[in-house]
């Protein structure tokens, strides 16, 4: 073998020394150009990735926008219980008188004028208690200030009552309260 003869296959140190400084600005030159698109970008420095095509100075006001303060009634306090799943009518009073119930739900509260009676769809799911407030604008009292309950189309006289807010207990599976009085107004 000669002097400064390679083994086969392999080559000189010049030839390997100019492919690594070629490699070295191929690899400086890739950077260069990923971190001026991720400064271009605002990535690098906010950190804000952009959802949308607008620029964000686009999609703020300059100035603050004030917005008119709606001047309609305010409808009547809705009940403290899950909202019926029913189509509004006349002679509805659900949303008018506050209520509560325990162990189910009102389905509907309905003025019943022919018998002067407010009647109330329940379903429930187990024992518990109706409170209702009732309003004298929409339901009156019979002449000894008392109302008469109707529970499941029987008599219930196990109600509570303190002026117009009344107390009733019912049993799991119960269906219908009504509650007479001398007037009602839908």
């Amino acid at each position: 073998m000669e002097t400064g003869a390679l083994p086969k296959g392999f080559k000189s140190n010049q030839a390997s020394a100019n492919k690594t400084s070629a490699n070295k600005a191929g690899i400086i030159i890739t950077v260069s150009i990923l971190a001026v698109a991720l400064v271009g970008s605002g990535l690098f420095l906010t950190g804000d990735f952009p959802m949308s095509e607008t620029p964000k100075s686009q999609m703020e006001p300059s100035t603050p926008v004030m917005q008119q303060e709606y001047d309609a009634p305010l409808s009547p306090e809705k009940s403290l219980s899950q909202p019926a799943s029913y189509a509004s009518s006349a002679g509805d009073l659900y949303g008018y008188l506050e209520f509560k119930i325990s162990n189910g739900d009102i389905k509907s509260m309905t003025a019943d004028d022919y018998n002067t009676s407010l009647v109330i769809a329940v379903d429930t799911y187990g024992d518990g208690e109706m409170y209702i407030d009732l309003d004298e604008q929409f339901i009156g009292s019979l002449d000894d200030g008392t109302y008469f309950v109707i529970v499941d189309n029987e008599e219930f006289d196990d109600y509570m009552q303190a002026g117009t807010e009344l107390y009733i207990p019912f049993e799991m599976g119960t269906e219908k309260i009504e509650i007479v009085g001398s007037y009602i107004l839908s």
